[in-house]
């Protein structure tokens, strides 16, 4: 049974450990659970840690032992003390004082062991761990018939069923290895979270499930409609342990406060309880008058409440935010009854969880708030409890998928053990404010081989029927590709000559970009000086360049240097992502309800698709993508048929170019008297050869076109002309400016 933190008071056994390689796995065998002593065996690591970025260990697979001493101080006697472990990857085993503890699966989910009874109060407690990292035993198979000049090891390879729960960290596109037979490298192994000691009373409230609901009362004097009556109501499951022999009788108290807003709603409701011995579950319920809902940034504040519950001699408080959001048969969203349009990102913090930290998750977020983007999405991968926290107070409104991708084994062994952890990270996440929709797997259907486990029927049918049991409110989508979920990626896993006019478009596109290779000050962090120019292809593969997308979809030029390939690259992909953003967002609620970046950096050194690489250097596709990703947007929808994105957009002299020109408004406010601006240009100039400006009234949270170009390509230039769009408030803010280039050709 998953246990939560709260405010408890802890002491960090983070610091200075030892360690030891068992790479032939005889460690229990020979009892080095036993090992008092720490002689030349042993060797000092700091944890939290990831092997891979141990300069002594590296990508090492396989079995890993830690030890430390620690006392305990003596004040702590009459209290229950639990070892609690944040994350470790991949199977854990522990002892204290050389007493087995037991054994822990999982890289994602927390866990904890009782050891009340097995402290030294007068002496050091020995506290070994043995970390299990091995590679999956599945097989990869050659499922490549592109003509390439990458070795066939280097070609694109698929697992035929994975058995471990890592997602991102054991099986995905941009990682150590990219889809080649080496696709497992870039281990996460190791003790990647914090370890500390939890202080808890004999009677203790190990969890506490939280659901809220805007309060609604049927109109009976006026028109019969059901409507929000002002208040908010706030339920909580309260699991209790009870760590006596005989019941006892004791009240069960909540008190509801203001977190981060001042005002006069508070409210305490009290429920005498008998504990029985062992574990026992109540509920219990309080009515918040005039309530103040959880918003995304963009939409108004997400406020929250503190939660005070307390039993016995016991007392936790926990954050919760009150809120609805559903999604309707169209694939819609609507937050708190109003139509919402998520203006997303796919996020990953680190590929080794050590790196993950308060200080980089305000860098990141501080610079997507700074380009208007209010809604994440963490894919195949859970991010430590803080960065959840953070985006409760933020207002990032969060799409969570469970950690698992492509192709996973569909035994009966799999489905329980991936049951398991589901229901640990359901517990783990459901009381966030910021937690919006889940999915049970990140692409159940993606795979290169004809016999293909049957995970979408089997394994995701029982991975939603297992979180809706911990969260039945919010909408469970079992996985991309289905239930109005799509992915688009032109120029990467999708062609750059697609005609996007005759696609099927989904409400929910949670991936969309391009790939590109990063900088040459980051490039030389990971590519040998020898293969970078001519290119190495086996090598650059490895680190993610995939060579078909890049020159049979993105049609990339190769360049005659270095600098230059890189250049194209990223020109390429900032212009293709620019005008994804433009064409999703013409579509706004017809049907595209919402649209998540793939994704906001590099999770390791890799040739990605993030607006910033691993290093968190930028690629040229951030300043192309923060210009357009804003409430505000003008653009241009040229008419071209086929209609094809990221080329470049070419015209015989004297022919007729036509376009629109959009104007998005993703406020829950008209705009009056925007005045609306477009001219066309000679690259380079600022004389306006066609053009006008108008003033209009912008309507809520809407997507419209304002103006119609019908302009003849003159017949004395060749070369580049630019169409240039603006939108001012009526006292002349610019809320947007965008630009869109046609070439006239002989």
């Amino acid at each position: 049974m998953y246990q939560s933190i709260y405010n408890r008071e802890c002491m960090s056994l983070n610091g200075c450990w030892q360690y030891r390689i068992d790479q032939n796995d005889v460690g229990k065998r020979q009892s080095w659970y036993l090992d008092t002593e720490f002689g030349k065996a042993w060797h000092p690591i700091k944890v939290p840690h990831n092997w891979y970025l141990e300069e002594e260990i590296g990508d090492y697979f396989g079995t890993i032992w830690c030890a430390r001493h620690f006392r305990v101080p003596a004040e702590k006697k009459g209290q229950k003390i639990f070892l609690h472990f944040e994350g470790v990857d991949y199977i854990a085993e522990v002892w204290l004082n050389g007493k087995y503890l037991g054994m822990h699966e999982g890289m994602f989910n927390a866990f904890e062991f009782d050891i009340t009874s097995l402290v030294k109060w007068e002496d050091d407690n020995l506290l070994i761990v043995r970390d299990n990292a091995s590679k999956d035993p599945t097989e990869y198979i050659l499922a490549d018939g592109d003509e390439t000049p990458l070795s066939e090891e280097y070609k694109f390879h698929q697992s035929k069923g994975i058995t471990q729960i890592k997602g991102h960290m054991i099986e995905a596109m941009h990682r150590p290895g990219s889809m080649t037979s080496f696709r497992q490298d870039g281990n996460s192994g190791g003790i990647w979270g914090d370890v500390k000691l939890v202080f808890r009373p004999q009677t203790y409230i190990q969890w506490a499930k939280s659901y809220s609901k805007i309060g609604y009362k049927k109109d009976w004097l006026g028109d019969k409609q059901d409507k929000p009556d002002g208040t908010g109501l706030a339920a909580f499951d309260v699991y209790i342990n009870h760590c006596q022999d005989e019941a006892q009788k004791t009240k069960l108290v909540l008190e509801i406060t203001p977190y981060n807003f001042e005002a006069d709603s508070s409210c305490r409701i009290e429920r005498e309880v008998v504990l029985q011995p062992g574990e026992n579950v109540f509920k219990i319920t309080a009515t918040i008058p005039d309530v103040r809902l959880w918003w995304t940034w963009d939409h108004g504040k997400p406020n929250l409440y503190t939660a005070t519950l307390s039993a016995a001699d016991d007392e936790i408080k926990m954050n919760f935010g009150v809120k609805e959001i559903v999604t309707d048969d169209k694939g819609q969203w609507y937050l708190n009854g109003k139509h919402i349009f998520l203006r997303g990102m796919r996020y990953i913090s680190s590929l080794w969880m050590s790196e993950a930290n308060e200080e980089m998750w305000k860098n990141d977020f501080s610079k997507m708030l700074d380009m208007d983007i209010n809604a994440i999405r963490i894919g195949s991968h859970v991010e430590r409890d803080g960065l959840y926290t953070m985006c409760d107070e933020l207002g990032l409104l969060m799409w969570q998928v469970f950690p698992l991708h492509y192709c996973i084994s569909d035994s009966d062994d799999v489905i329980n053990r991936a049951s398991d952890m589901m229901r640990d990270m359901g517990m783990m996440l459901t009381n966030h404010a910021c937690m919006g929709m889940w999915s049970v797997y990140k692409e159940p259907e993606i795979y290169g081989l004809q016999d293909k486990p049957n995970v979408y029927f089997k394994l995701c049918d029982v991975l939603k029927e297992t979180l809706g049991s911990i969260d039945p409110i919010r909408w469970i989508h079992k996985g991309d590709y289905r239930e109005g979920v799509q992915n688009i990626m032109i120029g990467s896993c999708q062609d750059g000559d697609m005609d996007v006019h005759t696609a099927a478009i989904m409400p929910n596109i949670v991936e969309f970009g391009s790939d590109s290779v990063p900088n040459l000050k980051s490039l030389k962090k990971f590519i040998p000086e020898d293969k970078l120019w001519p290119p190495q292809w086996d090598v650059w593969q490895y680190w993610g360049l995939f060579y078909y997308n890049q020159f049979r979809r993105g049609k990339v030029e190769i360049g005659n240097s270095l600098e230059e390939f890189i250049h194209n690259t990223q020109a390429y992909e900032a212009l293709v992502v620019k005008e994804q953003i433009e064409f999703l967002r013409q579509r706004k609620y017809q049907p595209v309800a919402s649209m998540f970046l793939y994704y906001w950096n590099d999770a390791c050194p890799i040739m990605g698709s993030g607006l910033f690489d691993y290093y968190r250097e930028p690629y040229e596709v951030y300043a192309a993508m923060k210009a357009v990703y804003t409430q505000v947007l003008i653009s241009l929808e040229w008419e071209e048929e086929p209609h094809v994105l990221g080329r470049e957009k070419k015209y015989e002299r004297g022919e007729m170019f036509r376009g629109k020109v959009w104007v998005n408004n993703d406020h829950f406010h008209d705009i009056k008297n925007a005045e609306i601006h477009w001219e066309i240009t000679k690259e380079g100039s600022d004389e306006a050869l066609a053009g006008a400006t108008f003033t209009d009234t912008l309507k809520e949270d809407s997507a419209v076109v304002k103006a119609d170009i019908n302009w003849i390509i003159p017949e004395d230039y060749i070369g580049y002309y630019e169409v240039k769009m603006s939108v001012k408030d009526e006292n002349g803010n610019i809320l947007s400016q965008n630009s869109t280039k046609i070439m006239a050709c002989a």
